[in-house]
């Protein structure tokens, strides 16, 4: 029997496990919540008896300080089973999160993994269109997923390897609180982003409702950002502190605090009045003062949280340093300005904003500006005015706006540039095109690059992502990539403005306000002023029509110059029949009862079930749909596999030759036509042995005037004009 009776845990779940906080940005307004500490040291204490091997912390692609910012929530989590690394010994923090990644995450979250991975629910057969794309190891976690109402009466895909955005998100959660009348009843509601054209009609009243509820804020620079994927080290933060406020988080959680140095493996705490000694883990995390730490750094009187598997200690928070406030620091989101109260120390930028003291983290990548120049933390001075950046709930930009002393206004060092990335990033110059100019700005080694949620480097920018720069003195101090350029991974056709010259053979476009990525096969062709040539003419600006297989640019046409003039168009055909016979040369195939020949031209593509082959790969009784320029096919795709050709056609032209049979019959007929760029093409055609013959045999010369009718691909009637 299901476990309907779990639905009534969903909707705290996952209203706070899809609270965001992605850097510049937040799901959600405020960071860990420790008002459940009190009831945390009453909890049961209890051990997770699942085996201990399950559970793995040496990530390999999380030692660095790029994701330190992650590093205690992704570690919880993982002490926890709700959030898992792969197999090779990566966590991959800054892949983006699958919806099926984040359905599992929820459920996991709610405590029921166990039932999600049963026999009875992994044996369900789902209902949905795209049933057949669910990982047969999530089928219980959609089943389960379904039956807390996770999924919505009208949703009939579960789009399981789709990325997760933002707005998905945000719309799920709203369902997900049964607030569905009052998103309706906000639909025509004005949001408050400077993008809110961006977010769909249908959706306005979903991010209303989650604005009002404290749900979900904007970006620094206001907008929302509908489309930002989100990233597994971001919802590995958001989890976390999504977990700590359930009501099953105390299972399996001991609080206490140290009343001796650990001692072997053995650490002591006193939780609930008397004193208890646990086993330590040989693998054992301990994460304090923002940082992992051995066993030795923790110190008496610090307060912990802790959880066990297979009954030894996993995982260690110390909460509350000895002799120190609860590690809950106000949280940095966004931009914040005040005056230096205290010189930095530890990890911590201490300001008086708007009549309150207020103590910032500060990321381990901080840059700091003072009177024009780079300096360093202790180069601030008490009574300095300064305005902070923030990405990940912690200060990476720091600038002196006005020094301690000086009443006048000072010189403004600082600038914003907001642009799409139009070229390679070539002599330490990033470039950048802004209301249609082209503007430089100077980067240096120490440049913070932020982009989808986490940290980076400069070779990480691609040309086409749209990018906000923070500069100092004209040299880029942080990069922002406020919209990723998005690869596409599909077979269609796009016209669009090249926003980009193009590296390593990647083409950027952008169309519909999107700015896209393709990949240029070697031998694309393309065709500007009416002739066949070569990416090389490809310029930013122009506008174009690519027709693109997997993702990859086979052949183009240049629509428009940079300068807003019209291009010279091929003669551009389509065609769609069925193969007779089939060289790297000609293609003859039937199309509306009538064989024509078509010349291959010698960049063609050809695909015959998914795979590219050569023209004589193709089979007679093959449909096949056909484009070409100027009367010489350059693309050829099969949509139908031969099952037997039985279609009538007839042709005509000059006759050529015969073969014969050893019994003397017609084998083979070859006939002079007119192929498709206009040029004279020979063609052989298979004979039926009860082949008709009409007209004077006299007749049968070269050049003489014939006319073929046959049926599949033979002919069964020579008829002598």
């Amino acid at each position: 029997m299901k476990h309907s009776r779990m639905k009534k845990l969903l909707i705290p779940t996952l209203a706070l496990s899809l609270v965001m906080t992605t850097g510049t940005t937040a799901f959600a307004q405020n960071g860990r919540d420790h008002k459940d500490d009190d009831r945390n040291n009453n909890s049961r204490q209890t051990y997770d008896k699942r085996p201990q091997a399950a559970i793995k912390f040496d990530f390999k692609d999380i030692k660095g300080k790029e994701f330190e910012w992650a590093l205690s929530y992704i570690m919880s989590l993982v002490s926890r089973r709700i959030f898992d690394g792969y197999p090779d010994g990566t966590f991959k923090p800054q892949e983006t999160v699958t919806r099926i990644e984040a359905i599992t995450a929820a459920v996991r979250l709610m405590g029921l993994r166990d039932q999600a991975e049963s026999d009875e629910e992994k044996a369900t057969k789902l209902n949905f269109n795209d049933a057949a794309n669910v990982p047969s190891w999530a089928v219980g976690y959609v089943a389960v997923a379904l039956e807390n109402d996770l999924f919505a009466e009208s949703d009939t895909n579960v789009n399981p390897n789709q990325p997760a955005d933002r707005l998905w998100a945000t719309t799920l959660l709203v369902k997900a609180l049964k607030l569905q009348d009052e998103a309706e009843a906000n639909m025509n509601a004005k949001l408050p982003f400077s993008d809110a054209s961006s977010v769909p009609a249908g959706s306005v009243g979903y991010v209303k409702v989650a604005v009002d509820k404290g749900l979900v804020n904007g970006f620094e620079d206001n907008t929302f950002r509908p489309k930002q994927l989100v990233t597994r080290a971001q919802i590995a933060a958001l989890l976390d502190r999504a977990g700590n406020q359930l009501p099953n988080s105390v299972d399996g959680l001991v609080t206490g605090t140290v009343v001796s140095p650990v001692s072997g493996n053995i650490l002591t705490v006193r939780t609930n009045g008397q004193n208890i000694n646990l086993t330590l883990n040989s693998d054992v995390f301990i994460y304090r003062n923002g940082a992992k730490v051995s066993p030795s750094a923790l110190q008496i009187g610090d307060v912990l949280k802790i959880r066990s598997n297979d009954n030894s200690i996993i995982y260690i928070e110390v909460s509350q340093p000895t002799g120190g406030n609860p590690t809950t620091p106000t949280q940095a989101v966004g931009v914040k300005t005040g005056m230096v109260t205290t010189a930095v120390t530890g990890n911590t930028l201490t300001l008086l904003s708007n009549g309150q003291t207020i103590s910032l983290p500060l990321n381990s990548n901080v840059l700091y500006f003072r009177n024009g120049t780079p300096t360093t933390a202790s180069g601030l001075q008490v009574g300095d005015i300064v305005s902070t950046r923030s990405y990940n709930n912690g200060i990476s930009y720091v600038e002196v706006t006005q020094s301690v002393g000086t009443v006048a206004t000072p010189t403004n060092f600082a600038s914003t540039l907001t642009g799409t990335m139009t070229y390679p990033i070539s002599d330490n110059t990033l470039l950048l095109t802004t209301s249609n100019q082209l503007q430089g700005v100077s980067l240096n080694s120490n440049t913070i690059v932020y982009k989808n949620g986490a940290f980076t480097t400069l070779s990480a920018l691609q040309v086409g992502d749209i990018l906000t720069t923070y500069a100092y003195n004209h040299m880029a101090a942080v990069i922002e990539v406020t919209k990723s350029v998005s690869p596409v991974t599909t077979t269609g056709e796009m016209t669009g403005t090249i926003s980009g010259q193009i590296s390593n053979n990647l083409l950027t476009l952008t169309s519909g306000g999107q700015s896209y990525s393709l990949q240029l096969h070697a031998n694309t062709s393309i065709y500007s002023d009416g002739v066949q040539t070569t990416s090389g003419v490809l310029l930013p600006g122009q506008v174009i029509k690519v027709h693109y297989y997997n993702g990859v640019v086979l052949h183009a046409e240049v629509l428009q110059r940079a300068d807003g003039t019209s291009v010279t168009q091929p003669t551009i055909a389509q065609l769609t029949g069925t193969i007779i016979s089939a060289t790297n040369n000609l293609i003859v195939l039937v199309s509306g009862n009538q064989a024509q020949a078509i010349n291959l031209n010698d960049k063609a593509f050809i695909y015959r079930s998914g795979t590219q082959v050569s023209g004589s790969a193709l089979q007679p009784g093959d449909i096949v749909k056909i484009r070409s320029y100027n009367n010489s096919a350059i693309y050829a795709e099969v949509t139908q596999l031969t099952n037997g050709n039985t279609q009538n056609f007839s042709v005509s032209g000059t006759f050529n030759s015969v073969t014969f049979t050893n019994q003397g019959k017609i084998a083979t007929i070859t006939i002079n036509q007119t192929g498709t760029n206009g040029s004279n093409v020979t063609t052989t055609y298979n004979v039926s042995s009860s082949v008709t013959i009409t007209g004077n045999m006299s007749n049968l010369v070269q050049n003489h005037a014939i006319t073929l009718q046959g049926k599949g691909a033979l002919i069964t009637n020579i008829n002598i004009q």
